[in-house]
This record gives C-alpha cells, structure tokens and sequence, in this order.
C-alpha cells in the first residue's frame, strides 16, 4: 500500500464518490469524506487557527452528528455548518457498512503567513467524546503550519486534502480531494510538514487516511 501512494502523490480531483477512505489491511474501513465542498471564511474577523470536527457517520452515510474536539470561535460555527451538509461515505465491517466517525480538520488560513505554525496543534478530545469512537480513533495530529498564501494570486477558497497516516504515524501521501487552483499546491506542501499520532483499532496503532482542510480568505480580507 505504501509504494502506491508514494510520499507525497500529485495533485488533482481525486473523484471519492463510492470510494472509502479509511483503515485498509483489515476488514474494516473507516468512514471517509465522499465529497467536500466550499466552507466561508467568517467575514469581519482576523482570526485565524484550526477547528477540529468529529463528525459520526451513520451505515447510509448519512450525518448523525458533528462534535467540536478543537474550538476556535467563530470558525467554529462556519467550518460545522459547512461540514454537516458534506457527503460522507460509511465505515465497512466484513464488506458491510456500518456506522462510524471521521475526524475533519479545518484550518483557517491568513493571506500571507509566511508558513507560521498553528497555535494548540496539538487537542485533547473533550472528556467523554473518545466514548463516541467505538473500536475505531482515528488519528491525531500533533504539529501543524499553515499554509504559504501563493505569491502574486488573489484566488481563495476551500482545499480538501486526504493524509495517509501509517501506523508509525508517518505520512505517507496527500491527495487533493477538492482543489483550488495554485491553493493546493499550498496547501499539500504545508500538510508535507506536519506530524501525526496513528489511529488505532481495537487498541492498535493502524494506517488510516484523515481529512485535512484549508480555507484560504480573500485578498480583501487582509488576514494577518
């Protein structure tokens, strides 16, 4: 699996719909984004940081609720509102699709941070939300930097990468599943840096895949 995927794969529209993201070399597979859409940046605001989301997916696929693990108000509210209404696909136990939970980490790019690291990389799940888990707790990052906004571009918009994370908690490859012109490029060579905490099965550490998102603001909003 790892020679496939390579270090870090090349950009594009990797069509999900149908496709499971999740624990591969056993019989199950965790839920996964099918299809991610736009998320604003809340207007009127300088804040910048990542939002985490524990997002429980039910056999259909279907949203059955979204809970907050990392809070930065007010992006919280935009990054759920937008999350919720995503297509996700569901987790497979022996073939059959069973309910499950994917974590969707949104960070909220500035204009031009210059590859800043992102404050409180690192979350703790809220006391009582790793009940929410079952069998499955996908996996954690522990460092994280924003993204180097494009020079001479005034695009924006939303970017949403799948990290291979290895059971070592390793990176194993990026695909972009929604991209946004020159922003993707951005945005995977951010993610390259990052560090991870493996998801585990049943208590073992397990190779998963783990959304990563970018909002990248306007040039008008002058995010420092």
């Amino acid at each position: 699996m790892r020679g496939r995927w390579g270090a870090v794969a090349a950009l594009g529209i990797l069509a999900a719909a149908g496709t499971v993201f999740g624990q591969t070399g056993g019989k199950y597979n965790g839920a996964g984004i099918a299809r991610g859409g736009q998320i604003p940046y809340p207007v009127n605001t300088a804040i910048t940081g990542m939002v985490t989301l524990e997002v429980n997916v039910g056999p259909g696929g279907g949203v059955q609720n979204v809970q907050t693990v990392t809070d930065t108000p007010p992006l919280t509210a935009a990054a759920t509102n937008a999350v919720k209404n995503w297509k996700y696909s569901p987790a497979m136990l022996g073939g059959v699709p069973v309910a499950g939970v994917v974590d969707v980490n949104v960070v909220f790019n500035p204009f031009n941070p210059g590859g800043v690291g992102i404050a409180n990389g690192t979350a703790a799940p809220p006391e009582g939300l790793e009940w929410t888990k079952g069998d499955f707790h996908p996996a954690q990052v522990k460092t994280a930097r924003f993204a180097a906004f494009p020079a001479n571009t005034v695009t924006s918009g939303t970017v949403v990468l799948i990290v291979k994370v290895g059971s070592d908690g390793s990176l194993g490859g990026v695909r972009v599943l929604r991209s946004v012109g020159a922003l993707s490029a951005a945005a995977t060579r951010s993610v390259s840096g990052w560090t991870f905490a493996p998801a585990t099965y049943k208590g073992a550490a397990v190779e998963s895949y783990l959304p990563v998102v970018f909002v990248f603001p306007s040039a008008a909003m002058g995010n420092p």
